[in-house]
């Protein structure tokens, strides 16, 4: 079954097949705030119905500020509903937070795998090849999945989806990007109001990144209200 009919849009409305209840659901993200950034409404969908993992690729030390960031992701992660034992954040050399380094889809891949291991998930869901902005750490985490999928890293049975990018009017038109999303999109997540009001809150945790544009981004975002995403075969 399906939890709602197309064409229909308001807050706290999702559509996935209602079997994705009581799953265990990984996130793999690049770096610390994405997680409120671009996954916080399918974040708050899977608490609610099952329990959500968090695989965060780096500490985001590209201004030196690794430590900080790390306890703000955990504050963010305890805030969005996410236990301290179900997140994992990789210190890797070869997977440092920045623009300018390139990552490895192996090294991701293989973190992918180990972290799996341990939770055991029957879905995972990271970004899909453009990476939202297309930042280059971004787009090799969600290679790296691929690459993990590929290679037996992870139970051939695990579902993979992937958070559809948007052209920039979307990406920034907050509410009323739900009524397209929910009209075109067959898998979509629009936040009540409560869990934006979460979301916003988990964001907080991460003061050394609200900067005036960022601020910006969490008002006009569709990604801090709506997500869509589909299934892929990697």
């Amino acid at each position: 079954g399906i939890n709602a009919e197309y064409g229909v849009y308001f807050l706290g409305t999702a559509r996935w097949p209602s079997s994705y209840h009581n799953k265990r659901v990984l996130f793999v993200t690049a770096r610390p705030d994405d997680e409120v950034m671009f996954f916080g409404p399918t974040i708050r969908y899977f608490k609610s119905v099952g329990q959500v993992f968090l695989l965060c690729m780096s500490n985001g030390n590209h201004d030196g500020l690794g430590e900080v960031r790390e306890e703000e992701l955990q504050n963010s992660a305890k805030k969005i509903g996410i236990p301290g034992e179900h997140l994992r954040i990789v210190e890797h050399e070869g997977l440092q937070d920045g623009p300018g380094n390139m990552w490895r889809v192996e090294h991701v891949g293989e973190e992918v795998g180990n972290f799996a291991q341990q939770c055991r998930p029957d879905i995972i869901i990271t970004f899909d090849r453009y990476g939202v902005s297309g930042h280059p750490n971004h787009v090799a985490t969600s290679k790296g999945v691929s690459y993990a999928y590929k290679n037996r890293l992870i139970c051939g049975e695990t579902l993979i989806y992937q958070l559809d990018s948007v052209n920039i009017i979307r990406k920034y038109s907050s509410f009323l990007d739900c009524f397209i999303s929910s009209t075109t999109s067959r898998i979509y997540n629009i936040a009540s109001l409560k869990d934006i009001i979460n979301i916003q809150g988990a964001m907080k945790r991460h003061q050394s990144q609200l900067t005036w544009f960022r601020k910006l981004y969490v008002i006009f975002s569709r990604y801090m209200v709506v997500n869509t995403l589909r299934s892929v075969s990697v």
